[in-house]
Protein backbone atom coordinates (compact mmCIF):
# COMPACT_ATOMS: atom_id res chain seq x y z
CA UNK A 1 0.00 0.00 0.00
CA UNK A 2 1.27 3.88 -1.09
CA UNK A 3 0.33 6.68 0.99
CA UNK A 4 0.20 10.14 -1.09
CA UNK A 5 2.14 12.94 -0.51
CA UNK A 6 0.35 15.91 0.36
CA UNK A 7 1.61 18.53 -1.80
CA UNK A 8 4.08 21.19 -0.12
CA UNK A 9 2.05 24.63 0.45
CA UNK A 10 3.34 28.28 1.76
CA UNK A 11 1.42 30.41 3.17
CA UNK A 12 2.45 34.21 1.57
CA UNK A 13 2.57 37.29 3.40
CA UNK A 14 3.20 40.74 1.86
CA UNK A 15 5.05 43.65 4.17
CA UNK A 16 4.81 46.63 2.77
CA UNK A 17 7.16 49.44 4.00
CA UNK A 18 5.90 53.14 3.49
CA UNK A 19 7.46 56.30 5.15
CA UNK A 20 4.61 56.51 7.81
CA UNK A 21 3.21 52.98 8.02
CA UNK A 22 4.12 49.28 7.89
CA UNK A 23 1.55 46.80 6.15
CA UNK A 24 1.35 43.37 7.09
CA UNK A 25 -1.11 41.23 4.55
CA UNK A 26 -2.18 37.20 4.58
CA UNK A 27 -3.42 36.22 1.45
CA UNK A 28 -4.30 32.53 0.72
CA UNK A 29 -5.87 31.01 -2.01
CA UNK A 30 -7.10 26.94 -1.51
CA UNK A 31 -8.63 24.98 -4.55
CA UNK A 32 -12.42 25.85 -3.37
CA UNK A 33 -11.80 29.82 -3.80
CA UNK A 34 -12.21 31.51 -7.05
CA UNK A 35 -10.81 34.48 -6.08
CA UNK A 36 -7.92 34.74 -3.22
CA UNK A 37 -8.79 36.17 0.52
CA UNK A 38 -7.03 37.95 2.96
CA UNK A 39 -6.93 35.90 6.15
CA UNK A 40 -5.50 38.87 8.42
CA UNK A 41 -3.88 42.73 7.53
CA UNK A 42 -2.57 45.06 10.13
CA UNK A 43 -1.34 48.09 9.05
CA UNK A 44 1.15 49.89 12.25
CA UNK A 45 1.83 53.38 12.00
CA UNK A 46 5.21 54.94 12.06
CA UNK A 47 4.70 58.13 13.43
CA UNK A 48 8.71 58.00 15.25
CA UNK A 49 11.09 57.82 12.32
CA UNK A 50 11.55 54.38 12.11
CA UNK A 51 11.79 54.63 8.83
CA UNK A 52 13.39 58.00 7.47
CA UNK A 53 14.10 58.17 3.72
CA UNK A 54 13.76 54.34 2.96
CA UNK A 55 16.45 53.91 5.56
CA UNK A 56 15.70 51.65 8.78
CA UNK A 57 16.39 53.83 11.64
CA UNK A 58 14.75 51.77 14.41
CA UNK A 59 15.00 47.81 13.47
CA UNK A 60 13.71 46.68 16.81
CA UNK A 61 9.97 47.94 16.71
CA UNK A 62 10.05 46.95 13.13
CA UNK A 63 11.17 43.69 13.86
CA UNK A 64 8.71 43.59 16.69
CA UNK A 65 5.52 44.81 14.70
CA UNK A 66 6.59 42.33 11.82
CA UNK A 67 7.22 39.14 14.55
CA UNK A 68 4.35 40.12 16.62
CA UNK A 69 1.83 39.32 13.11
CA UNK A 70 3.81 36.31 11.83
CA UNK A 71 3.46 35.17 15.63
CA UNK A 72 -0.14 36.01 16.21
CA UNK A 73 -1.59 33.87 12.91
CA UNK A 74 1.11 31.28 13.11
CA UNK A 75 3.18 32.22 9.91
CA UNK A 76 7.11 31.63 10.65
CA UNK A 77 7.20 29.11 8.10
CA UNK A 78 5.70 31.39 5.99
CA UNK A 79 7.19 33.05 2.21
CA UNK A 80 7.63 36.77 2.48
CA UNK A 81 7.70 39.61 -0.19
CA UNK A 82 9.11 43.29 1.16
CA UNK A 83 7.88 46.22 -0.82
CA UNK A 84 9.68 49.13 -0.22
CA UNK A 85 7.76 53.04 -1.09
CA UNK A 86 9.53 56.11 0.03
CA UNK A 87 12.66 58.45 -1.04
CA UNK A 88 15.14 55.14 -0.83
CA UNK A 89 13.13 53.87 -4.18
CA UNK A 90 14.70 55.49 -7.32
CA UNK A 91 12.14 55.40 -10.05
CA UNK A 92 11.29 56.22 -14.03
CA UNK A 93 9.23 55.80 -16.26
CA UNK A 94 11.45 55.81 -19.81
CA UNK A 95 10.26 55.36 -23.39
CA UNK A 96 13.02 52.84 -25.59
CA UNK A 97 13.60 52.81 -29.07
CA UNK A 98 13.26 48.71 -28.62
CA UNK A 99 10.83 46.60 -26.35
CA UNK A 100 13.89 43.93 -26.12
CA UNK A 101 16.72 46.18 -25.06
CA UNK A 102 20.29 45.16 -23.14
CA UNK A 103 20.61 46.00 -20.09
CA UNK A 104 23.78 48.83 -20.91
CA UNK A 105 21.02 50.31 -22.95
CA UNK A 106 19.75 52.26 -19.61
CA UNK A 107 21.70 55.19 -18.68
CA UNK A 108 21.39 53.76 -14.86
CA UNK A 109 22.96 51.14 -15.79
CA UNK A 110 26.08 52.87 -14.79
CA UNK A 111 25.53 52.72 -11.43
CA UNK A 112 25.10 49.68 -11.20
CA UNK A 113 28.02 48.92 -8.68
CA UNK A 114 26.08 51.19 -5.90
CA UNK A 115 22.92 50.14 -6.66
CA UNK A 116 20.61 47.10 -7.30
CA UNK A 117 18.19 48.33 -10.39
CA UNK A 118 15.35 46.32 -12.51
CA UNK A 119 13.45 47.44 -15.39
CA UNK A 120 9.86 46.40 -16.71
CA UNK A 121 8.63 46.43 -19.93
CA UNK A 122 5.12 48.42 -19.72
CA UNK A 123 3.52 48.95 -23.14
CA UNK A 124 4.13 50.58 -26.65
CA UNK A 125 4.59 54.26 -27.18
CA UNK A 126 4.57 56.43 -29.42
CA UNK A 127 6.82 57.26 -32.34
CA UNK A 128 7.68 53.37 -32.18
CA UNK A 129 8.91 53.88 -28.60
CA UNK A 130 7.98 51.11 -25.77
CA UNK A 131 7.91 52.39 -22.14
CA UNK A 132 9.51 50.65 -19.13
CA UNK A 133 9.44 51.01 -15.50
CA UNK A 134 12.60 51.66 -14.36
CA UNK A 135 13.76 51.76 -10.95
CA UNK A 136 16.73 51.26 -8.50
CA UNK A 137 17.57 50.79 -4.50
CA UNK A 138 21.01 51.49 -3.27
CA UNK A 139 22.84 48.44 -1.94
CA UNK A 140 23.50 49.59 1.65
CA UNK A 141 19.67 50.00 1.87
CA UNK A 142 18.81 46.61 0.33
CA UNK A 143 21.43 45.50 3.12
CA UNK A 144 19.48 46.82 5.70
CA UNK A 145 16.14 45.35 4.68
CA UNK A 146 18.27 41.58 4.47
CA UNK A 147 19.98 41.94 7.56
CA UNK A 148 15.91 42.75 9.15
CA UNK A 149 14.39 39.71 7.29
CA UNK A 150 17.88 37.82 9.40
CA UNK A 151 17.18 39.31 12.22
CA UNK A 152 13.19 38.85 12.22
CA UNK A 153 13.65 35.23 11.25
CA UNK A 154 11.38 35.54 8.45
CA UNK A 155 11.35 33.21 4.89
CA UNK A 156 11.75 36.71 2.30
CA UNK A 157 11.78 35.22 -0.95
CA UNK A 158 12.02 38.76 -2.54
CA UNK A 159 12.11 42.28 -2.30
CA UNK A 160 10.42 44.83 -5.02
CA UNK A 161 8.88 47.77 -5.20
CA UNK A 162 5.39 49.68 -4.33
CA UNK A 163 4.78 50.74 -8.40
CA UNK A 164 6.19 47.25 -9.42
CA UNK A 165 3.59 45.00 -7.40
CA UNK A 166 0.74 47.58 -8.81
CA UNK A 167 1.86 47.13 -12.18
CA UNK A 168 1.27 43.16 -11.34
CA UNK A 169 -2.44 43.54 -9.55
CA UNK A 170 -3.38 45.53 -12.50
CA UNK A 171 -2.40 42.53 -14.86
CA UNK A 172 -3.91 40.18 -12.38
CA UNK A 173 -7.20 42.60 -12.62
CA UNK A 174 -7.43 41.51 -16.12
CA UNK A 175 -6.13 38.00 -16.16
CA UNK A 176 -6.36 36.43 -19.87
CA UNK A 177 -7.72 39.76 -21.23
CA UNK A 178 -4.65 41.64 -20.41
CA UNK A 179 -3.77 44.10 -22.78
CA UNK A 180 -0.53 46.04 -22.81
CA UNK A 181 -2.49 48.70 -25.08
CA UNK A 182 -5.18 48.92 -22.40
CA UNK A 183 -2.43 49.50 -19.80
CA UNK A 184 -1.03 52.23 -21.69
CA UNK A 185 -4.86 53.95 -21.84
CA UNK A 186 -4.87 53.54 -18.20
CA UNK A 187 -1.48 55.08 -17.38
CA UNK A 188 -1.87 57.85 -19.15
CA UNK A 189 -4.96 58.82 -18.14
CA UNK A 190 -4.12 58.37 -14.95
CA UNK A 191 -1.14 60.60 -15.38
CA UNK A 192 1.13 57.80 -14.34
CA UNK A 193 -0.03 57.93 -10.55
CA UNK A 194 0.04 54.05 -10.30
CA UNK A 195 -2.61 54.05 -7.71
CA UNK A 196 -5.34 54.85 -9.47
CA UNK A 197 -4.79 51.83 -11.98
CA UNK A 198 -6.57 50.22 -8.84
CA UNK A 199 -10.11 51.09 -8.04
CA UNK A 200 -12.14 50.14 -5.09
CA UNK A 201 -14.64 48.06 -6.66
CA UNK A 202 -11.78 46.44 -8.87
CA UNK A 203 -10.51 44.98 -5.25
CA UNK A 204 -13.47 43.77 -4.59
CA UNK A 205 -13.74 41.52 -7.52
CA UNK A 206 -9.94 40.53 -7.15
CA UNK A 207 -10.37 39.16 -3.59
CA UNK A 208 -12.30 38.43 -0.56
CA UNK A 209 -11.89 41.51 2.40
CA UNK A 210 -13.29 41.04 5.17
CA UNK A 211 -15.87 43.39 6.45
CA UNK A 212 -13.40 44.09 9.46
CA UNK A 213 -11.01 46.38 6.66
CA UNK A 214 -11.53 49.69 5.56
CA UNK A 215 -11.22 49.01 1.35
CA UNK A 216 -11.77 52.71 1.00
CA UNK A 217 -8.97 53.96 3.42
CA UNK A 218 -6.69 50.42 2.80
CA UNK A 219 -6.96 50.67 -0.48
CA UNK A 220 -3.24 51.00 -1.82
CA UNK A 221 -1.69 49.22 0.56
CA UNK A 222 -4.16 45.88 -0.11
CA UNK A 223 -3.80 46.70 -4.17
CA UNK A 224 0.05 46.25 -3.31
CA UNK A 225 -0.39 43.32 -1.11
CA UNK A 226 -2.52 41.21 -3.98
CA UNK A 227 -0.14 42.33 -6.60
CA UNK A 228 3.50 40.66 -4.67
CA UNK A 229 1.27 38.19 -4.04
CA UNK A 230 0.45 37.37 -7.50
CA UNK A 231 3.81 37.85 -8.95
CA UNK A 232 4.97 35.16 -6.72
CA UNK A 233 1.86 32.82 -8.15
CA UNK A 234 2.77 33.34 -11.53
CA UNK A 235 6.29 31.57 -11.30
Amino acid sequence: MMWPIPALEHKFVSVLFFPDALVCCWIDKNARDKIPMIRAYKRYSLDNFELLNGMIFNPTIIKKYINTFLHEYNLHDAFVVFSLHGPAVTEQFIAMPTATPHYTDFTIAKNARSTKWEYRYLYPYENGQFMFYVYSVPRSVILQYQLLAIGAHCNVIKMTTHTACILSAYEYMFGSAFRRSQLAVDMMRAHHKIDALISHDALHRMMKIGTDINIKQERSYLAAAVGAWYSERIK
